[in-house]
């Protein structure tokens, strides 16, 4: 098996931002492994570079994935176990949909990981993520954990067949706008 961070490829994709900046608060924006869809509203997003290439994966705030019509036909299986998927409307643009990731798993194995401390001795950011294998393999291959659930997405791939893991979907299809860091 091998685990990856998923992270977005910041500097080559769009970034789809709120039209009315009011409607941006940390609760509304926090995906941290709990439901929104049935509380979502409808809000405007705009595309905030629209010269870069659009890519099937975007950027926003928080911890979630944004990306388009492609992606869903090919992913929707794989992200409806992961979590739920919330359409969002973008101004001029392409319909789009936010993945909030509610697979959220207890796999840090904290003797292993490496901590960065404060300067009172207390655990910080995490510098380098160990896991516990045994512990992440479900259902679902894209997940979080407690630890890092505002930010951070995981996934991991060679446990099952190719056309049930989100990596190699990524990557079988040429799906762009995505980074995976191999995690040890």
């Amino acid at each position: 098996m091998k685990l990856f961070k998923v992270q977005k490829d910041s500097n080559n994709i769009q970034l789809v931002q709120p039209v009315d900046h009011s409607k941006i608060s940390l609760e509304r924006f926090r995906f941290d492994c709990e439901p929104k869809k049935n509380t979502w509203e409808d809000i405007l997003f705009y595309i905030h570079n629209p010269k870069t290439k659009p890519k099937n994966f975007y950027s926003t705030s928080g911890g979630c994935l944004v990306f388009d019509e492609k992606t869903l036909e090919l992913c929707r299986t794989v992200f409806e176990m992961s979590g739920e998927i919330i359409p969002i409307q973008i101004e001029r643009g392409p319909e789009l949909y936010i993945l909030n990731i509610l697979e959220c798993m207890n796999g840090l194995d904290y003797e292993n990981t490496v901590w960065d401390y404060y300067s009172d001795g207390t655990k910080g950011r995490i510098l380098q993520y160990a896991f516990h294998k045994e512990r992440v393999i479900n259902e679902s291959t894209i997940f979080k954990i407690p630890e890092t659930a505002k930010t951070d997405i995981f996934c991991f791939a060679d446990t099952k067949d190719r056309e049930d893991e989100f990596y190699h979907i990524y990557h079988d299809n040429g799906l762009t706008g995505l980074l995976f860091e191999e995690m040890k």
